[in-house]
Order: C-alpha cells, then structure tokens, then sequence
C-alpha cells in the first residue's frame, strides 16, 4: 500500500483522511448527477448501523472540454451535498466530497472518476494503519437494501476474505420509466446472468459480474490489484480481472442493490449504453450470443492440460479434433504464441493449468465470442439461449414462457449458488 499510494498521489484534490473508527468507505462518482445522488445518498443515510462506522466519498468531477458554466454548477451541487446531507449523517457516517475539475480529456470518465476518490480512500486507510479496510463502488443512481454496510461488513468478518461483488437486481416495473425500459432492462439483465452461468458452465475459473456499482474489496487489495484504471469505459470488467485472480473473491449476497435502468450516451457500452440502443432501435437487447459458442468453449476447456506436454509444431494438427469455429479462433488469434510465452515458465502440469488462464483469461472469452459470432454463428433470442443453457445443465424449463420468469429464476440461481474464490480455485461461498 504504501508503493501503491506513493506513486498515486490524490494530494491535489484530497488531503483529508476519515477518522480511524471508520472502517468502510464507499467511492461514488458524479458527474452531472443532480438528479440522483441525493436520493442515493439519502437512502444510505437510512442503512442499518454496522459495528463500525461507515465514510462515503463523492467525487465530483469535471474535464477540460466541459464549459466554465457546467464546472460552476458542479461547485454548487459539492457544496449543496456537503450542507443538504452532512447537516443529516448519524453520528456513525462521514460524508466527504472531492471536487476534482478540469481533468484531461484523453481519461475523463467513471473510471478516472472511480480510480481518484478510491485512491484517496487507499491512501487514508494506509495512514491510519489499516490495511483491511473495506472500499466500496457505488454509482449515483444507485438503491441499495437498509441491510447494506451490515451485510458487507458481515461478509469480511472472515479475515481471509479480500473482495466481492455485490448482488444486483435492476428494477423491472415500476412509474419512473416507461415499459419499454422495463422491458429492455429485463433482457438485457436475463443477458448479463446468462453470460455468467455460461462461463461458469464451461468451466471458466473466473465467472463473475463486472457491475461498478457492485464491487467492494480491502485496501491493500486495491493496491495489489494496481488500482482502478483510467478508461473511459469498462474500468470495473478491467479491474475485476486483475483484483479476482489474486484469489478469495467471493460474491455478498445477502443485500442488494438496485442499479438504475436510465439510458445513458456517457459509454459505448454497458446498461446506459444498452438501454439507449433499445430505445432507438440501434442495438437489440433481446439477442445474445449462442449456446453453441460455449458448447465448443466447454470442449476446448476439458483438454486443454493436453497442451502441456505438445510441442509447438504439433497445435495445429490438435486443432482439426475441435469445431470449425474453435480451430479457425485457435489458429487465427495469436493464441498459442501467447501460450508459448506461459509454458516456458512453468515446471509442472499443476502450474500449467493454473497459468493457462492467464491466457485464456476473461479479454480473451471476449475476443473468441466477437469472433465467432462474426465468422460462423448468429447472435440467438436471450429467452432461447437461456433455456437451452439450462436443459443443458439439468434443469427443468417446463415452466418459463416469459423471460421475466427466467430472469427470476437466474437471480435465484445466483443467491442460492454464491461462487468463492479460494486460494485452490473455485467454490460455493
């Protein structure tokens, strides 16, 4: 932690520290978010009190391309959330704002947004001395269960327990949106859900959700983890996958939270980016990618400690006992170079298989599902490739005719089935 946060100094925007009571901080960034962080806040003032005394850091930000009059308004929503909700924290909470203006264009986003307030969090906890405290993402439009900090700091009661994602449910009715939302929210969810049984169901080590509002972890994680990134997008699916690997990670699923379905044109993906998409009719949220596309990753999967002992010259004759698919992707994305380079530096075949991931690690899932889909199959109904996953992992589908129907059901797969990441790989929480 202190490598960490002395080549990742906040001090131009954050020199404060939260007293050395507090043992949770949750990070929120806002930019241009008057319309929802009072009520997320309000709502965290509602939360049961855990045993230890809980900080929240709101980061508001702005970059160098926004106008002299947004950076303004900005100033006066910093200093309206100081005065609205400091004057109401229990006696257990500290709020505290960091007004971060004028950041540069090329990394301006969540994600800079995120990596700044959880820096300064890191930072603090290092000077009181404590390495274990909790650091917690939350998004601005963001609900969460009155059981929030006591579910968490529950869950880290375990001192071996260095992170975890945190169970998420998107509303799927309601008056604040129209149906159109509620319905495109519901596939795109019954989606996200499908994806991860899939990963988990063709044996992927790693099969969690990349949810920024959803993920919590200690300090001295964060900084074993290189912190979060700066991108513009996606920062929470890059961070996960360096934060997950180093092992017990597990998933909290005894709160919730309640991500907003609103639109969004801030990122190129993701819910917001989504649900813009549906409502233009630019994207198809019903669509996902096909069950056939797994069944052949499942099969690459079963044999790949075979290649542990094959010489480079032998892969491509290997690759004709797979499907088309799998071996054009094999042979046409740099693959076995990459597993040249990871070979060389293990000794056994128990190191291979787990350095194997590291190459075949969640970029890579991606890579190889855009490619397929581009190449040989077509994206599939999300209520079809939900049903099919599930017959083929024994399940009973005789009673879901609406993907609302699934999508409960996935939910309660998820809460019923929390995975765990241990120091010798996966297991139910």
């Amino acid at each position: 932690m202190g490598k960490y946060t002395a080549r990742h100094s906040v001090s131009e925007w954050f020199n404060d520290l939260f007293t050395p009571e507090t043992r949770l901080v949750v990070v929120i960034p806002a930019y241009k978010e008057e319309d929802y962080l009072c009520r997320t806040l309000s709502q965290l003032l509602l939360c049961d009190q855990p045993v230890f005394n809980v900080g929240i850091l709101v980061v508001i930000n702005s970059s160098e391309a926004d106008s002299a009059s947004l950076e303004a308004s900005q100033r006066a929503f910093a200093n309206r959330i100081r005065s609205e909700i400091g004057s109401k924290l229990p006696a257990w909470m500290e709020l505290k704002v960091i007004e971060a203006y004028g950041l540069r264009r090329k990394h301006f986003g969540a994600g800079l947004a995120r990596k700044i307030g959880m820096d300064a969090v890191c930072s603090s906890f290092y000077q009181n001395q404590m390495p274990d405290g909790i650091v917690v993402t939350l998004d601005a439009d963001t609900l969460v269960d009155e059981n929030y900090f006591t579910a968490i700091g529950n869950w880290y009661d375990d001192p071996s327990r260095s992170g975890a994602n945190i169970y998420f449910e998107h509303p799927l009715e309601g008056a604040e949106f129209p149906s159109l939302i509620y319905d495109g929210i519901t596939s795109y969810e019954l989606h996200l859900r499908y994806l991860m049984q899939a990963h988990r169901y063709v044996g992927f080590p790693y099969p969690f959700h990349a949810m920024g509002s959803a993920i919590s972890m200690r300090a001295v994680s964060y900084a074993r983890a290189g912190g979060m990134p700066r991108k513009q997008a996606g920062e929470d699916f890059y961070f996960l996958q360096k934060l997950i690997p180093l092992g017990n990670f597990g998933e909290i699923t005894d709160t919730v939270i309640y991500p907003s379905p609103r639109i969004s044109d801030r990122v190129i993906f993701g819910t917001g980016a989504a649900m813009s998409g549906h409502v233009s009719g630019a994207t198809n949220v019903n669509l996902t990618y096909n069950v056939r596309a797994f069944d052949d990753l499942s099969a690459f999967f079963k044999r790949k400690n075979e290649l542990f002992k094959m010489s480079a010259e032998t892969y491509e004759k290997w690759t004709y006992e797979f499907s088309g698919p799998m071996r054009s992707y094999l042979l046409n994305s740099g693959f076995f170079i990459d597993l040249e380079v990871v070979k060389q530096d293990v000794g056994g075949e128990a190191g291979f298989e787990r350095r194997f991931f590291e190459v075949f690690n969640a970029f890579r899932v991606v890579k190889y599902l855009n490619y397929v889909h581009e190449h040989f199959f077509e994206k599939m109904p999300v209520y079809d490739a939900a049903i099919a996953l599930l017959e083929q992992m024994g399940h009973s589908t005789d009673a879901f005719f609406m993907e609302k129907d699934l999508l409960l059901y996935f939910r309660k797969m998820e809460r019923d089935y929390p995975l765990y990441i241990g120091s010798a790989g996966i297991k139910n929480a």
